[in-house]
C-alpha cells in the first residue's frame, strides 16, 4: 500500500449496502465510515445516485468529505452545489432507450446532467440489449455507463474519475493520497486513478481484476474490512 491515505472515495450501492444488489445500508459499513472519520481519514461518497439522495445519506452516515452525485457530475461541498459537467441528455434520446425496455428513474427529476434508466420491474438486462442501448447513447454524443442497477447517460467527460480529480483539488491532496472502494463497472475509472483501490468480495469480476485489494467479505462487511486495513488495524 502507498503512503498515508488522507481521504477515501466510496461508492454506495453494493459497497455500503449489505451485499451487491441490496438496498439496505450495512451496519458494518456505518461502523467503517465512522472509524475512518474518527482516525482522521475523510470519507467521500461518490455515487451514481442523485445529489440529494447521496448528500442525505452522507449526513446521516457521518462522512465529512465532499459529496459527489451523478457519477462525478455534481458535488455538494461546504454547503455549495458545484457542477463538474454541462448539459443534459435530450428527451429524444431517453425515449429511444425506453423503447428498448428501460424506464426512467424517479431520481431523474432531481438530476442535472446524468440521467438513469432502469430495467422494467422484475426484468433482467440482456447484455445484447444493453450493448444496443450503449451504441445509441454513444452515437448521440453521450457516455453510457452500466452500474449494475441502471443504465446511466452522462455528458462525454462525466464519470467517477472526474469526481476523483475534483475531490483531490477540493481537499488539496494528490490522487495518490486518495483511496477508493467500489463494486461496479462504473467505479473502475475511479479505482484506476487513486493511490489505493479496493473492492468487496462480491464486486463485479472486472472490478476485482483492477483493484489493489479484494476483501474477504461482501458489501458493507467488506468495506469495514478495507477500512481496518487502511488504518493498519486488525479485524475484530
Amino acid at each position: 500500500m502507498p503512503g498515508p491515505i488522507k481521504a477515501v472515495l466510496v461508492d454506495v450501492d453494493g459497497t455500503l449496502t449489505e451485499a451487491r444488489g441490496s438496498k439496505l445500508i450495512s451496519l458494518d459499513a456505518v461502523a467503517g465510515v465512522r472509524l475512518l472519520e474518527r482516525r482522521g481519514v475523510v470519507v467521500v461518497l461518490v455515487s451514481g445516485n442523485s445529489l440529494p439522495v447521496t448528500a442525505g445519506l452522507a449526513y446521516y452516515l457521518g462522512s465529512s468529505g465532499p459529496v459527489i452525485g451523478e457519477n462525478g457530475c455534481v458535488a455538494l461541498y461546504q454547503g455549495r452545489v458545484i457542477h463538474f459537467c454541462e448539459g443534459r441528455p435530450p428527451e429524444s434520446l431517453i425515449k429511444k432507450i425506453e423503447s428498448l425496455g428501460f424506464v426512467e428513474s424517479w431520481q431523474n427529476q432531481y438530476r442535472h446532467h446524468d440521467l438513469a434508466l432502469l430495467p422494467r420491474r422484475g426484468e433482467k438486462v440482456d447484455r445484447r440489449v444493453l450493448a444496443e442501448a450503449s451504441r445509441i447513447v454513444i452515437e448521440s454524443g453521450y457516455k453510457p455507463q452500466w452500474s449494475g442497477y441502471a443504465l446511466h447517460i452522462l455528458p462525454p467527460h462525466g464519470g467517477k474519475s472526474l469526481g476523483a480529480r475534483k475531490v483531490a483539488k477540493l481537499l488539496g491532496v494528490g490522487l495518490s493520497e486518495l483511496g477508493g472502494v467500489g463494486d461496479g463497472e462504473n467505479d473502475i475509472e475511479m479505482l484506476e486513478v487513486v493511490g489505493f483501490s479496493a473492492a468487496p468480495s462480491d464486486a463485479d469480476e472486472r472490478v476485482k481484476e483492477v483493484v489493489d485489494y479484494v476483501a474477504s467479505k461482501p458489501g458493507g462487511a467488506g468495506f469495514r474490512e478495507i477500512a481496518l486495513k487502511l488504518l493498519g488495524l486488525q479485524a475484530q
